[in-house]
């Protein structure tokens, strides 16, 4: 069984015309929002093996305040240029292939619309929306990273902030 954990990045800073958006930093409740679904994940034993991040800083925050909460080594998330610009499905099952060979659960954390396109390509079934900091689980039936096809994944999580706050 393999388990995929795609995280939209936590809310940031609004574009301005000083910095590119490349540059974009987390808001307060950015931060926030990150540790709340991170201790989510925990109580529910969602811990990756592995975590992927673009390169952006706002996903690189995000990513290093899910891994501070789930005791994962910060110096071992892989830093990747393309989950910025985006996958098609197949180049990403391709990365997953490459990236994941021992592990059993990968986390990716990236961008809208990507997050949300994944997650439609790679489920049987998945029509929510993805705010920031949502977090979505699939699962394969496969013993390999290279056995995933498009459309095969069950949706096994399905957490984001709002859930929590009334």
């Amino acid at each position: 069984m393999k388990r995929l954990f795609l995280v939209r990045h936590a809310k940031t800073e609004v574009i301005r015309y000083d910095i590119t958006d490349f540059q974009r930093n987390l808001k307060d409740r950015g931060i926030n929002d990150s540790k709340l679904i991170a201790n989510k994940l925990l109580l529910k034993k969602a811990v990756p093996d592995l975590i992927l991040s673009s390169t952006a800083n706002r996903a690189i925050q995000t990513a290093n305040l899910f891994a501070k909460v789930l005791n994962y080594p910060l110096e071992n998330i892989v830093k990747m240029d393309e989950l910025y610009d985006g996958f098609t499905t197949h180049e990403f099952l391709g990365m997953l292939d490459q990236h994941g060979k021992d592990n059993e659960r990968i986390m990716v954390v990236g961008h809208n619309p990507s997050i949300e396109y994944l997650a439609f390509n790679l489920s049987e079934e998945f029509y929510e929306y993805v705010p920031t900091c949502t977090v979505i689980g699939v699962e394969f039936d496969v013993d390999n990273w290279q056995d995933i096809d498009a459309r095969t994944g069950k949706i096994s999580l399905y957490e984001f902030p709002k859930k929590y706050k009334h």
